[in-house]
């Protein structure tokens, strides 16, 4: 299923808007310009409560995920086997990570961009902000822990993760839902990579 494409008739947009693709080769983030957002991050995500000063932020990266992989697992290094069969075989609460970039991001084997016309950069920023458990207009941050080396913070997420809904796949559900050709179905970071 990694190798069927969704919205196969896709194009990118000549003089569009730029979505990177980032895998910390576990979870994949979709990270695009502040300057080019059309909601206000600014107070969905209330960026005071990050240490890059608002007025440097240039792009924000977004991911959703377990809990228990996000607060155990930064890396397939630290993931356990209890974390891995309660992610695989339970439905468990979720939590959007996210983390604020100062340059662009580094184009890699982990970083990726395709350029994106702002009605589909609208309809991903729509999808993802649904993903949050919202409180009069912000989202719920979880005072608890951040990765080493990376400007970031959790929030509530609405959803259960179990092993046909992995992070991954939210990631490649939003991508479809902004008309970005991608997997059919990705449980992987490397399933979506592999059409960028």
């Amino acid at each position: 299923l990694t190798i069927i494409p969704s919205n196969s008739n896709f194009k990118e947009a000549e003089n569009g808007k730029a979505l990177h693709i980032i895998s910390n080769g576990v979870h994949t983030d979709l990270c695009f310009a502040i300057e080019d957002a059309n909601l206000d991050w600014s107070t969905i995500l209330n960026l005071n409560l990050f240490e890059t000063p608002v007025d440097q932020v240039k792009y924000v990266s977004i991911g959703w995920g377990d809990k228990g992989f996000y607060f155990d697992t930064p890396s397939w290094a630290e993931l356990s086997a209890k974390t891995a069969i309660t992610a695989a075989f339970f439905p468990s609460p979720t939590a959007m990570h996210v983390t604020l970039l100062k340059e662009d991001p580094e184009l890699g084997e982990r970083i990726r961009k395709v350029k994106i016309s702002n009605e589909q950069l609208k309809a991903i920023e729509e999808y993802i902000r649904e993903t949050f458990q919202m409180n009069t207009g912000s989202a719920v941050h979880i005072d608890c822990c951040r990765y080493e080396g990376y400007d970031d913070n959790f929030y509530e997420a609405k959803g259960s993760y179990h092993m046909l809904r992995t992070c991954n796949v939210w990631a490649n559900e939003t991508l479809k839902e902004g008309g970005i050709k991608t997997a059919y179905w990705a449980p992987f970071d490397k399933c979506i990579l592999y059409h960028f």
